[in-house]
């Protein structure tokens, strides 16, 4: 009997050991499953914007698409997008924010939409940075806009650099602590590269925030809004949308909400 539950045992730890290595080993795919993806197509965003090449520090070039603005002091938005899309599928906010006169970058990471690279935190940070230098040379009035993995993406970008506003759309407070909840079995917080650590860099950005997500997001805990929240100083706003997912946030009013705030940061007259 004991040799039977020494061989049970051993066959679990076995188990146990080797899901814990693929968990390690992949979760690149995990964190980035559209790594090498071509891009998706938006005819009418394509239409509407300029494919435009930026430089990163470390030699990449990368394809992302930018709109001036049309309205005298709007400023441009930047658009980070979430890790299972690539700029495209901004387009339809990205298309909103132009009709209501704002500029706007959609940024796009290495490794996704056909761009060259391998995505890791660093090396996504480094793209932000030259989106941010893209867009700077145009204005000084600079608004980021992060999704999901783009918040941490965005927050660190906002750390940084010099700008108008941030707007967070369904933030996380770390990559780790959204892996923790979905792989409670596994030590993630010690195995993680990758950590996005929003959390502890929100209380450094002093330019005015907005948080908005939806109330029944099943990929990122709201919890983990109301949390990034709490911890921001400063100028700041939170929206919870009813009944809202992890995907359609935007259009089951978050909108609203985005729009009022960027109103809210320029002349009256100017922004409808």
């Amino acid at each position: 009997m004991r040799e039977v539950l020494w061989i049970l045992l051993t066959a679990i730890a076995l188990i146990y050991a080797l899901a814990l290595a693929g968990l390690y080993w992949l979760q690149g795919r995990l964190v980035y499953p559209l790594e090498q993806i071509q891009a998706f197509k938006n005819a009418e965003l394509e239409a509407r914007t300029e494919a435009v090449a930026i430089t990163t520090a470390d030699g990449l070039e990368l394809n992302v698409r930018f709109k001036a603005a049309s309205l005298e002091s709007a400023p441009i938005v930047i658009l980070f997008h979430g890790n299972g899309e690539d700029l495209a599928q901004r387009g339809h906010i990205a298309l909103e924010m132009i009709d209501a006169g704002y500029g706007v970058l959609l940024a796009e990471y290495r490794g996704y939409g056909g761009n060259p690279g391998k995505p890791h935190e660093a090396g996504l940070y480094a793209d932000a940075r030259a989106a941010y230098a893209y867009a700077s040379a145009h204005s000084t009035n600079l608004v980021l806009h992060g999704y999901s993995l783009g918040s941490g993406v965005a927050v660190q970008l906002a750390s940084e650099a010099n700008i108008s506003a941030l707007i967070l759309e369904a933030p996380f407070t770390s990559i780790v602590d959204v892996a923790a909840k979905r792989f409670r079995l596994f030590p993630v917080r010690t195995l993680a590269r990758d950590r996005y650590d929003s959390l502890s860099k929100i209380a450094s950005i002093r330019a005015p925030l907005l948080i908005y997500g939806g109330t029944a997001d099943g990929v990122i805990p709201p919890a983990q809004f109301q949390r990034l929240f709490d911890a921001a100083r400063g100028d700041k706003r939170f929206a919870l949308i009813e009944d809202a997912d992890h995907l359609n946030v935007w259009t089951m009013g978050g909108r609203e909400h985005v729009m009022q705030f960027l109103a809210s940061l320029q002349p009256a007259r100017e922004i409808v």
